[in-house]
């Protein structure tokens, strides 16, 4: 026996193993069964030719073992496309398109074992077991056979060769094994079938033995059949986020095919060039400069930077949450990733719902004020008709006091009586059109100041004195009793928009008369502080909130008034406690025993104690 028949004897062995070590895994992949489908074909193959070389003494059995090597050498070319595809896009599976690739290899084994009718693959056997399969006439469906594992062998290699440089690099072991091992037996089949001298039945097993001992040394030390490093850039590109790694010199190391896509206006963009350069590129939106600090930042401190971005991209603009992260090796940072996360549509949807909600807001306003137009016209009777008895009193007094001019009988004493019951009169009406001021004021206020963006401050007795203005005719008509019980300084000094609060006091009270049913019943606001926080609450004593109402009622549009109400009045409120005023908001509710509704409120005491000072 030859040193070749012992090293194919040594190549099914390690094939053995090889099968063994495959077969036991628990977890198994396609990657996992297209390499034992490789390696099953090279051991048939290697098992053939040693049978040929040991029982082949005939002719008939030595065209026997060459046949039955063809099972191995027909279906390793297309084992090889499987790993390929396998190893290239594990998450895919094998398509029914791939079963199509056995056709050929299925037809070369009906062709060789059906030639003595058709002499397709071999025209003519050898003519002695001596001279070898050499010698036999090749036929036309031979060469087909030939092409076509041939073009087999070469995609596998290009598949497995391409993914294994994209996913490592092409200097990585990884990378290296599998070209290595792809070239091997492609090169030495090439040389068999031209009969170049020191190739024969041998060469083909024993180079795909280097293929499996490269594929063997790559799997146990370079985690060749490990999933998650042979997927990773399947992965990454099926990542909705674009990104881009850059080294210490702004080169561009790597990025994704979402960031391609997204930033389609890159057309320079290529591994090795710098990033600073392409951003700085004609047609590009973003400030070179500020991404340029950022990574040098990120690079000096050591730390994941994130920084919101504004571009504007064919007239449209965009918005972008970019982190810096940097990449470490060995204590060192060596580079860093920009990730762009596109939050254009939450920007929008932000806007529109901020939009819905100011409409809302407005609408629910007007809603209750027109309530109030009522009880506001109602409060307005009274000082307007002691204003007009005040006048008709004047009137009256300065027509005594005409007649009494030149009366002998009307003395000094007589004039300071008139001058001062018209005194009287006067500071009578000066109150009514105080009080009246105060009504016109809260009033217009409530109806052209209320969306006011900007933050001011306001006192807490302004905000309680337009509440009781607003809110008293309601009150009165509804034969409910209201108190205050306020347990802080009455000019402690709130920021906020004081239109907004005086809203959302109106409705809990219009929601506690709610509450009694026109039954009337005590309605109690109390005021209090502890650590920097204003809690203000709004208590009835009635018959409490449902409930299958209760967790809905901050979250959704919900109400307990029917058809008279809407649900916006404390969804709203809360979103403006929340929003507008940084607070927090919440309630109590007991049934039959009533509910209370809290307000609280961040305070600053420095400057509550300046502002109070200043307004004393």
């Amino acid at each position: 026996m030859s040193a070749a028949f012992y090293m194919t004897c040594f190549t099914s062995l390690i094939l053995l193993l090889m099968s063994f070590y495959i077969i036991t895994r628990k977890k198994k992949v396609l990657l996992h069964y297209s390499f034992l489908m490789i390696i099953i074909a090279i051991f048939i193959l290697s098992i053939a030719i040693m049978m040929q070389d040991i029982f082949g003494t005939t002719l008939r059995r030595y065209m026997f073992w060459e046949n039955m090597g063809y099972f191995g050498a027909a279906f390793a070319p297309v084992s090889l496309i499987i790993l390929g595809k396998a190893y290239a896009q594990p998450e895919r599976g094998l398509s029914k398109k791939s079963l199509l690739l056995f056709i050929i290899p299925i037809v070369t084994i009906i062709m060789l074992w059906t030639n003595d009718f058709h002499h397709l693959f071999f025209v003519q056997y050898p003519e002695s077991v001596d001279k070898g399969i050499q010698s036999a006439r090749l036929g036309v469906y031979f060469y087909v056979h030939a092409l076509y594992s041939y073009v087999c062998l070469l995609t596998g290699f290009v598949y497995l060769s391409y993914f294994a440089v994209r996913n490592s690099g092409i200097w990585s072991a990884q990378a290296i094994l599998i070209i290595a091992g792809s070239v091997i037996p492609t090169v030495v089949n090439v040389c068999y079938t031209l009969n170049l001298p020191g190739f024969n039945t041998y060469s083909t097993p024993v180079a795909f033995t280097a293929t499996v001992f490269l594929y063997l040394l790559g799997m146990f030390r370079f985690r060749l059949l490990k999933v998650t490093p042979i997927a990773l850039q399947t992965v990454i590109n099926r990542i909705s986020d674009s990104f881009v790694v850059v080294d210490a010199d702004l080169n561009v190391i790597d990025y994704n095919k979402p960031f391609v896509d997204g930033f389609h206006f890159f057309t320079a963009l290529r591994k090795g060039e710098n990033l600073y350069t392409i951003l700085s590129g004609q047609g590009s939106p973003f400030d070179a400069g500020q991404i340029r600090g950022l990574i040098l930042d990120t690079f000096k401190k050591n730390i994941i930077i994130t920084k919101d971005i504004e571009i504007t991209v064919d007239g449209d603009k965009r918005y972008y949450t970019v982190e810096f992260t940097p990449i470490y090796l060995r204590g060192r940072v060596i580079g860093v990733i920009l990730l762009f996360k596109d939050i254009t549509q939450h920007i929008k949807d932000m806007e529109k719902i901020q939009e819905n909600q100011a409409i809302l807001l407005e609408k629910e306003r007007l809603a209750s004020l027109g309530q109030m137009i009522g009880g506001i016209a109602h409060n307005l009777k009274t000082p307007i008709m002691s204003l007009a008895g005040g006048i008709d009193q004047l009137q009256w007094l300065a027509k005594e006091y005409a007649a009494s001019i030149g009366d002998p009988d009307v003395n000094t004493d007589d004039h300071k009586e008139i001058a001062a019951e018209m005194q009287q009169w006067l500071g009578k009406m000066k109150t009514h059109l105080a009080y009246m001021s105060d009504i016109i004021s809260t009033v217009k206020d409530q109806a052209t100041k209320f969306n006011n963006p900007e933050r001011e401050w306001f006192t807490l007795d302004e905000l309680l004195k337009r509440v009781k203005i607003l809110m008293n005719h309601e009150i009165v008509r509804n034969k409910c009793v209201y108190k205050q019980n306020v347990l802080v300084r009455s000019g402690l000094r709130i920021e906020g928009d004081i239109n907004s609060m005086v809203q959302i006091l109106d409705n809990l009270i219009a929601n506690a008369i709610q509450a009694y049913g026109h039954k009337g019943g005590e309605i109690v606001l109390k005021v209090t502080s502890d650590q920097n926080k204003l809690t203000i609450s709004v208590s009835d004593f009635a018959t409490g909130i449902d409930e299958r109402v209760k967790d809905k009622l901050f979250k959704e549009m919900v109400t307990t008034k029917g058809k008279h109400g809407t649900g916006l009045g404390l969804y709203m409120s809360y979103s403006t406690i929340k929003g507008k005023f940084r607070g927090n908001m919440w309630f109590e509710s007991k049934p039959g025993k009533g509910t209370r509704f809290y307000i609280q409120l961040p305070i600053q005491e420095s400057k509550m104690a300046a502002e109070a000072g200043r307004y004393a």
